[in-house]
């Protein structure tokens, strides 16, 4: 992305007073942004060629840390579009030229996690899991957060098993394995209780997100006992008028947590990704 294309990109928020420079640089310092915040126009390895898509993933820190002051970034595994030492070397170095770090790297891999009935499946989930965290390390990231697919009554004991292992993995690495709430309402979810036993019982961490709740109630009460299970990150999402994320951070901050926290806005509230940033970024700084 050309600097032109930066600069012509910050001038709204310029406009606005809303500059990066003039606020609170400490409190900018707990933020990061996720790459899913910027799909539309984000070019990566798992994202299609379109003359829309104007930012590629190894410019995401510059862009971010230009328009918001933001050093902290997170990606997707499938961000990455090498595994190669080479290219970890090379994304390191624009990381470090914008001044930022990785805050987390999420890792996906469909039906392969540790709540697969097949325990050949949950070791390939191990194996693969174990690279990432490799990667992690070379990237300076000091977490992962893995799905944890159904963790239904039957496989619980050997998920509880397959997060140790990784568990134990990522601190020779120096990295945290993470795990947060997930909900959809057209899926099976598992129960937040359930999710809390699981990664007290492996020595793995929560990733809260404030916004993966079916109800305002379940989520304060879910999230009084989460942001004391943290690896020091949390995902910000923002529902108005149902899951709002300005009560979810005060009650983070009645409760202690000095974490970073995420911007995850992915278009779920009809504006562009800038502008959907922008929100969530004035709700942290008033709130935090």
């Amino acid at each position: 992305m050309k600097r032109r294309e930066f600069l012509i990109g910050s001038a709204a928020t310029l406009a606005s007073g809303k500059a990066w420079g003039r606020r609170d640089q400490a409190k900018l310092d707990r933020v990061a942004v996720m790459t899913l915040s910027f799909d539309p126009i984000l070019k990566s390895a798992s994202r299609p060629a379109d003359p829309q898509r104007t930012v590629d993933i190894i410019d995401f820190a510059d862009m971010i840390a230009e328009r918001y002051g933001i050093h902290r970034v997170e990606f997707q595994q499938t961000d990455f579009s090498s595994t190669e030492p080479g290219y970890f070397e090379e994304f390191r170095g624009r990381i470090k030229r914008a001044k930022s770090q990785v805050n987390q790297i999420n890792l996906e891999f469909a039906n392969l996690n540790v709540s697969a009935r097949d325990p050949v499946i949950r070791l390939e989930a191990i194996v693969l899991t174990k690279s990432w965290i490799d990667h992690a390390a070379e990237l300076e990231c000091p977490r992962v957060m893995v799905n944890q697919g159904t963790l239904a009554p039957e496989v619980r004991q050997p998920a509880i098993e397959a997060l140790k292992t990784m568990g134990a993995y990522a601190r020779t690495k120096g990295v945290s394995v993470t795990m947060e709430p997930r909900w959809r309402a057209d899926a099976v979810n598992v129960p937040w209780e359930v999710l809390v036993e699981v990664i007290k019982a492996s020595g793995t961490y929560v990733n809260p997100d404030c916004g993966n709740f079916p109800d305002n109630e379940s989520r304060m009460a879910a999230l009084r006992m989460m942001y004391a299970m943290t690896a020091g990150s949390s995902h910000v999402k923002h529902f108005p008028g149902k899951l709002e994320a300005a009560e979810a951070i005060r009650l983070s901050k009645e409760l202690g947590y000095n974490g970073i926290y995420t911007i995850e806005e992915r278009g779920y509230n009809g504006s562009d990704p800038y502008t959907g940033v922008q929100t969530v970024l004035d709700l942290l700084l008033a709130n935090i």
